[in-house]
């Protein structure tokens, strides 16, 4: 026997109330089986509560038990543990689902939690537009990287573990996210995926219906995509499945029948989709540029034509060099400073508490202090560059969710070169390429990437510059990057 809480919590209350008057009324034997009857059902009734509430407190337990292991594991690590999107992405996804479906099991153990803050108005929460975001970036990086989702729904990259698995529900969104996207291929990975994440029909720990629920959802994203897609023989299959499990469903088979007259061409039943459901292309360079992404992501530089030393009198020690590329010029000079003086340097950031206030200070250019600018102009006389007059160094941030374009200078400046000093490096991703000399080069902490912007005799103030100096910063993978620019007159 199964009865709401409230309803048994208000019977038994009126059963205590009414007790005296009962036994007033008559005494007879029939009369007192039929209370015993009653107390029967009601011992029953309250055993049911009895274990519907251990089966609530079972799952309230190993949630909240399996949200405090992740806490435990990342420690003081959250910058760390932030810089991953699939973690960003399960953080995002428990606010969404996890947390109110724990509060409203926990508000209907008998009230047991009216202490508990109002979860839509005493907390600071994540808003959809965030939740949104956070699909697109890791999408981004998938189409990029070319993760496969199988593996990075476990949190695997390049082998790699790395982040926090995805539910079925995850892959769904991700698949439901690409299809906006236009990239119906990708889409329906992400959904034989999200089949594959199912929970196992005998698995006891999961709620009663929740693998048929799952998979009538997932087919039924399945059978949207390929109708738009004009794949109908696909749609028809997956029609006739969801009939299968939801036989009485008259928009299944309305849909069904959508698909039939598709299929037999009536052109006055079916009209396509005005918008294209084609996947987006790209153009050439973004293709080479995603090709030389993929290919920086495990090196830690890109092979050199020439190494080279060179001795810097002013500290007594040698510098190795290695030439990239010799027109235009581009250089790599490794540890040009140690690891204590670049901490010292992203400690004179002036800006380094903005980035916890706003996501796009993150992603604007982060001014040096006085004293960090003195200190790096001994850089240029280190590299032998002393006849080179710098620009004032600013620092950038780069993470997985900053997309960068080509930089170039413009034609009317004098700047002839650039130099990137890279601060702290990305775990994955994050390297220079030039799409244009299709080179990729992943700068190690601490070393500097020195590159002409302009052609060797053509350095002066009205002349336009090489087009193949042209750079951009690829998509962070893992962790965060900082590095210091500055350009050369």
């Amino acid at each position: 026997m199964q009865m709401p809480a409230a309803v048994r919590l208000l019977w038994l209350l009126w059963l205590a109330l009414m007790w005296p008057r009962a036994a007033a009324s008559g005494s007879s034997e029939e009369h007192l089986r039929e209370l015993l009857t009653t107390e029967t059902l009601l011992i029953d009734a309250l055993r049911d509560y009895i274990d519907a509430l251990d089966k609530q407190l079972v799952v309230i337990k190993s949630e909240t038990a399996a949200i405090e292991q992740i806490h435990q594991l990342v420690g003081n690590r959250v910058e760390q543990h932030m810089g991953n999107p699939l973690n960003v992405l399960t953080i995002l996804k428990r606010f969404q689902s996890v947390w109110p479906l724990l509060e409203q099991q926990a508000n209907a153990t008998h009230n047991l939690a009216n202490n508990l803050p109002d979860y839509e108005l005493d907390l600071p929460l994540p808003s959809e537009e965030d939740y949104e975001t956070a699909l697109l970036n890791l999408l981004r990086l998938q189409s990029v990287y070319d993760l496969k989702p199988a593996t990075l729904s476990l949190g695997m990259v390049h082998g790699l573990k790395l982040g926090s698995a995805m539910t079925w529900s995850d892959c769904l969104e991700m698949a439901r996210n690409s299809d906006r996207n236009g990239d119906y291929a990708v889409a329906k990975y992400w959904l034989e995926t999200a089949l594959g994440k199912l929970p196992a029909e005998n698995n006891a720990t999961n709620s009663v219906g929740e693998q048929e629920r799952g998979k009538v959802q997932i087919l039924e994203a399945s059978l949207n995509m390929d109708y738009r897609a004009g794949e109908f023989f696909n749609a028809l299959t997956t029609a006739k499945e969801l009939l299968l499990l939801r036989p009485a469903s008259q928009n299944v088979k309305k849909a069904k029948a959508k698909i039939e007259r598709a299929i037999n061409g009536s052109p006055a039943k079916f009209q396509p989709n005005s918008k294209s459901r084609a996947k987006l292309t790209k153009s050439v360079e973004q293709l080479i540029v995603d090709e030389l992404c993929r290919s920086a992501t495990q090196q830690p530089i890109t092979g050199s034509r020439l190494t080279e030393c060179r001795q810097d009198i002013s500290n007594l020690r040698m510098l190795r060099l290695e030439q990239l590329s010799e027109d235009p010029l581009i250089m790599l000079y490794h540890d040009v400073l140690s690891s204590q003086q670049t901490d010292q340097l992203i400690s004179m950031l002036d800006d380094v508490p903005r980035l916890q206030e706003s996501k796009r200070a993150a992603f604007e250019p982060l001014k040096f202090t006085n004293l960090a600018q003195k200190r790096m102009r001994g850089i240029h006389n280190q590299l032998g560059m002393a006849g080179a007059e710098p620009e004032l160094w600013q620092a950038r941030r780069h993470s997985h969710e900053h997309v960068t374009q080509p930089e170039e200078p413009a034609s009317t400046s004098g700047h002839v070169a650039r130099a990137l000093l890279n601060l702290q490096e990305a775990r994955l991703g994050g390297a220079i390429v030039f799409p244009q000399l299709e080179l990729s080069v992943c700068v190690p902490r601490g070393s500097l990437l020195y590159w002409n912007v302009r052609s060797v005799s053509e350095f002066s103030a009205t002349s336009r510059s090489d087009y193949r100096s042209r750079q951009l910063v690829c998509p962070v993978l893992l962790g965060a990057q900082l590095s210091a620019w500055t350009e050369l007159s």
